[in-house]
C-alpha cells in the first residue's frame, strides 16, 4: 500500500461551491466543534452562515487540506 494514498471522502457539494460543516470536518480529518472552535478564533476557511446554517467555500477548504492555506493566520 502506498504511504502517500490519500482518502476519498464523500461530500455533498451544493450548486454554488459550499459545503456543510460536518463534509468539511470530513475532508480536513477534524470534527465539526473543531471547526467551531478555529471560527471563533478566526482561524480555518471562512465560515458562511446561511439560513442559520455554517457553510464553507469547497475551494477553500481543499485548499487549507492541501496545505496551501494555513489553518492559522501569520502573526502580523
Amino acid at each position: 500500500m502506498d504511504d502517500e494514498a490519500i482518502e476519498r471522502v464523500n461530500v455533498r457539494l451544493l450548486p454554488d461551491n459550499r459545503v456543510s460543516r460536518a463534509d468539511t470536518a470530513k475532508v480536513l480529518g477534524r470534527r465539526p466543534k473543531t471547526l467551531a472552535d478555529w471560527s471563533a478564533k478566526g482561524w480555518g476557511p471562512k465560515p458562511i452562515e446561511v439560513g442559520g446554517r455554517i457553510f464553507y467555500r469547497y475551494d477553500e477548504v481543499l485548499a487549507v487540506a492541501r496545505g496551501q492555506q494555513p489553518v492559522r493566520p501569520a502573526a502580523a
